[in-house]
């Protein structure tokens, strides 16, 4: 190994690092950090940070991808109902503290608002799949109850269990397109 390919590989470990703490920070409830509080997280210096990436925006546009890359695969085809509540009540949990923070900069980085259009597309396939014979109406209605916005003020707001979150959701679901599914 050369000098020059040691650089290249610290360089990417730091880069990781980075990305790894600014979600690590979103996990532990801090929504917006700032740049020494993500270096100090990463174990690298604040001009590393502004050296591995142009702006806030390109940090954000590499945390997205890296949500995406980790998550995307928890929705997948759902032939039930039951199916369809357990892959949302899992995605939603395990994206909730980044999609928080993510919330917080929607209307300032064109990246975020990207990712989470391409998820809301997601997610109404996925239920235009699952349930194809209801109509648009009954599909908006759908994708209301299963988005992340019903499941954060189940959890949140009305304080109740995942348990109890996932009964809500599955029983309006199951009232929604009783006769269409299993």
């Amino acid at each position: 190994m050369t000098v020059a390919d040691g650089r290249v590989g610290r360089g990417t470990r730091n880069r990781e690092a980075i990305v790894d703490a600014l979600l690590a920070c979103y996990e532990a409830g801090a929504l917006r950090p700032s740049v020494p509080e993500v270096a100090a997280r990463a174990g690298v210096s604040a001009r590393s940070v502004h050296n591995h990436f142009a702006d806030v925006e390109a940090l954000r546009a590499e945390v997205a991808q890296r949500q995406w890359q980790r998550f995307a695969p928890l929705i997948g085809s759902a032939a039930t109902v039951d199916e369809l509540v357990e892959q949302r009540a899992t995605f939603y949990e395990a994206v909730t503290p980044v999609r928080r923070a993510a919330l917080l900069s929607i209307h300032d980085s064109p990246a975020i608002a990207r990712n989470l259009a391409r998820l809301d597309r997601l997610l109404r396939r996925q239920l235009e799949a699952t349930f194809p014979a209801l109509t648009s109406d009954a599909h908006d209605a759908l994708e209301l109850v299963t988005s992340w916005d019903a499941w954060n003020r189940l959890r949140t707001a009305q304080g109740c269990s995942i348990a109890r979150a996932r009964r809500v959701v599955t029983d309006v679901v199951r009232n929604l397109t009783e006769g269409t599914v299993t």
